[in-house]
């Protein structure tokens, strides 16, 4: 008899971030001011800058990240997909549909004189 867990969005947003917060390139995951704003005036669930989406058990995820200076964005991008996807179904048991990459900033790089 298979049992189904069920996984709390808060869960799936912590693993998201914590892969995402593996990949080198990332500073920081985090959504900037408005975005947060409208997320609860849209009453999305949102946390540590990863919005979660459950549809028939499968997740669709958001991961809003800050990444350094002088990194390639589509190569740091593609690897926080693959690594996001990968932690969350290993560790969590569930199915991730899709894993959306937002670019919320980048880090500034050092002041130098």
């Amino acid at each position: 008899m298979d049992k189904q867990i069920e996984m709390s969005k808060e869960v799936v947003a912590d693993l998201a971030a914590q892969a995402a917060m593996e990949v080198e390139g990332v500073v920081s995951c985090q959504r900037n001011a408005v975005e947060t704003l409208a997320s609860r005036v849209k009453r999305e669930f949102v946390r540590h800058g990863v919005k979660v989406e459950e549809e028939d058990s499968k997740y669709r995820l958001s991961v809003s990240v800050c990444v350094s200076y002088g990194g390639s964005i589509p190569q740091i991008a593609r690897k926080i997909q693959e690594k996001v996807k990968e932690y969350v179904e290993g560790s969590a048991g569930v199915e991730v549909k899709e894993v959306e990459v937002v670019v919320e900033d980048i880090e500034p790089p050092p002041y130098s004189r």
